[in-house]
């Protein structure tokens, strides 16, 4: 298996606040640890732009992320969902970030978006007037073949916290060891057959309390399972990923799923051997 892993929404995780004990510098530096402890290097964040203007000294995460080698790319300005708004005003959200991020992205070596929720646009009109904005301004949209569902096993670990749960934290934090491997197994399976061969991933993760609390067990459980880790640069080169923004995608799919289901497939979104634990995380985050 071979996966480019990259990090959603830096510097600052829009949709809840974090608990005590957490910032957003402190999750920041967590990562960076993990991945130079692992030997990752050249990481994109794909970063909102919003925060910025809100707390200005978050400015100092993004420095200390492309200080330690990794790079940013742009996610919009204010996350909005392309499916539920507007052509007009996703361009604009593009545009924002592109301004307010450009100290940072101009020194990628790659020019990089993703689509919020990896939506492609819920109509025609709009996924074609925003992915011919992005071809103007020489943007490639980064896709993702895999993600962990970080974000559900973080609202469970927070409602775990308040309540005092240690036995559901720890538990969450050991299967989610488990499900990570079985998630990208699958995908990668989805890939295979989709694609017909096999293809380098790109895998997603976010910047919440529970996975800066277990990002460090998690890159060794993938690479104790024979995952090498690669570039996005690399990846995304693959021709496989020209079908990037291809199809409308009204649900929150990955790159395979969206396009398997834009054929008339419905492969499941969730590891069928890793149901029956993702189902009890839903059940603690609910």
């Amino acid at each position: 298996m071979r996966v480019a892993f990259t990090i959603d929404d830096l510097p600052l995780w829009p949709h809840t606040p974090y608990p005590d004990g957490y910032t957003p510098e402190g999750i920041a530096e967590t990562f960076i640890a993990g991945l130079e402890r692992h030997g990752i290097s050249g990481v994109y964040a794909f970063c909102n732009s919003w925060s910025l203007l809100e707390r200005p000294e978050l400015a100092r995460v993004l420095d200390a992320w492309c200080a330690a080698g990794h790079h940013v790319a742009n996610h919009t300005h204010g996350h909005p969902k392309l499916n539920e708004v507007e052509a007009a005003r996703y361009i604009e959200e593009i545009d924002l970030a592109d301004r307010h991020l450009a100290r940072w992205t101009e020194r990628a070596p790659g020019r990089y978006f993703r689509y919020t929720l990896n939506q492609w646009g819920d109509t025609e009109e709009k996924r074609a007037r925003v992915k011919a904005h992005l071809d103007a301004k020489r943007y490639r949209a980064a896709e993702v073949t895999s993600w962990f569902f970080e974000w559900r096993y973080n609202a469970a670990f927070e409602k775990c916290l308040a309540a005092g749960d240690r036995e559901g934290i720890a538990w969450l934090q050991a299967s989610f060891l488990e499900f990570s491997v079985a998630q990208l197994r699958y995908d990668v399976e989805l890939c295979r057959r989709q694609f017909e061969r096999e293809i380098p991933g790109i895998a997603l993760g976010h910047n919440v309390p529970f996975f800066a609390d277990v990002f460090d067990g998690f890159l060794q459980r993938l690479i104790d399972e024979g995952l090498e880790f690669v570039s996005l640069d690399d990846a995304a080169n693959d021709p496989v990923y020209d079908r990037a923004a291809s199809v409308v995608t009204p649900e929150f799919l990955v790159y395979q799923q969206k396009l398997a289901r834009a054929a008339g497939d419905r492969p499941v979104r969730i590891a069928p051997d890793a149901r029956d634990d993702f189902d009890r995380v839903e059940a603690m985050a609910a």
